[in-house]
């Protein structure tokens, strides 16, 4: 019979399937907030099922957990410091390729020695491509195992790349479904890596009845400057409109700043740097209308909650302007930044779509993560 060794006992195959896991590490990609935000579910699924949750990231997807959960063990991970300054993606990332690629090296470094420090079980890690070991078993979770770039031949070379990487963990996650209609799409489809997983749509969100007390709510988010870019943009459409539209149209404007607790309130404005999720969802569905960009987290949200929605895509973001082109069928609402117009969405308003899916399976991460911590085979090499 086939053993390994800790701390010099023998243990058999069938003993370490049994073992059962105890503590896990949660690592979020610090790229806007969607990561964090969609790594809530999984938090709160651990949490019920008795396992111990460390989290480790870094800038606002820490901050922004750390608020959600004080009580929980936090932990540093080097940064990305991915920014989009222009709207030409390829340029974007490619000029940060060394940067990027220097971060997941020491993430890499920096993981194996917080597994032995932390006696980690299992490392879940939602698109930091370091946290991977030979130690204990590993799971990334994506949306994007196919990337979506404008140039076919450069597309062809990511992808390649792209799953290689995915290869080096243990288990793929994907939140999305399998069978169609589905909500990423080609992202999340047509690919022949094994050991994946779909584990449905994840939100913290969910519908609920609430008084409507604004026609728009504007929930920002996303990398800088472009989110910045957005919200002096959008301002000034507030701003206008009440000046000579209509200064009964009442709008919620979320700004995504997870350092500010900013707060201003008029007649009709109300403005908010941050909202724990609780309290979000309440204001979200107090909204006739969300204008949100259209990152793969905010959609699964807005799934949850049945909203009217007006997208807005990242400028430079390849993937963020598939997933609304790939809505369109269902009649989503969506502009460019360069072209939006708050103007035009209060014309469309009795018009717009909600965004819904009518195949969503329940219980998909539950089992998912039962399965996890009773059968996940740990290895027995720290």
């Amino acid at each position: 019979m086939i053993t390994t060794k800790k701390n010099g006992e023998g243990i058999n195959n069938n003993q370490k399937l049994a073992t059962k896991i105890k503590r896990v590490l949660v690592a979020p990609l610090n790229w806007g907030l969607g990561h964090a935000t969609r790594c809530m579910p999984i938090i709160n699924e651990l949490l019920r099922q008795d396992i111990e949750v460390i989290i480790a990231s870094d800038g606002t997807a820490l901050e922004l957990l750390k608020k959600e959960y004080p009580n929980l063990k936090y932990l540093k991970l080097p940064p990305y410091k991915v920014t989009y300054g222009s709207g030409n993606m390829v340029w974007n990332i490619g000029k940060q390729i060394p940067k990027i690629g220097f971060a997941i090296l020491s993430e890499w470094f920096v993981l194996q020695r917080l597994i032995k420090k932390y006696d980690i079980d299992v490392v879940i890690s939602d698109n930091r491509y370091g946290c991977w070991s030979w130690k204990i078993p590993t799971i990334i979770m994506t949306h994007q195992v196919n990337i979506k770039i404008p140039i076919r031949w450069l597309e062809s070379i990511v992808n390649v790349s792209n799953h290689l990487a995915l290869r080096f963990f243990d288990t793929i996650w994907i939140p999305d479904f399998r069978s169609e209609p589905s909500l990423a799409g080609d992202l999340s489809h047509g690919f022949s890596l094994t050991k994946v997983k779909y584990i449905g749509v994840l939100s913290r969100m969910k519908k609920m009845e609430v008084r409507q007390d604004f026609d728009i709510g504007i929930i920002l988010s996303g990398p800088e400057p472009q989110r910045t870019f957005l919200e002096e943009k959008l301002v000034k459409q507030i701003e206008f409109i009440h000046q000579n539209i209509d200064n009964e149209i009442s709008f919620l404007l979320v700004k995504g700043k997870t350092d500010s607790e900013e707060f201003k309130q008029s007649e009709n404005l109300e403005i908010h740097g941050y909202l724990t999720a609780e309290i979000l969802n309440k204001k979200m569905m107090a909204c006739e209308v969300i204008v949100a960009r259209s990152g793969y987290s905010t959609l699964m949200d807005l799934v949850k909650m049945n909203k009217k929605v007006a997208f807005i895509p990242t400028p430079g973001q390849t993937e963020q302007e598939y997933l609304v082109k790939n809505l369109e069928n269902q009649g989503i609402y969506w502009k460019s930044q360069e072209d939006f117009e708050l103007e035009e969405v209060i014309e469309k308003i009795g018009d717009l779509k909600e965004l819904k899916m009518e195949n969503i399976e329940k219980n998909l991460l539950k089992n998912v993560i039962s399965e996890l911590i009773t059968l996940f085979p740990k290895r027995h090499t720290k």
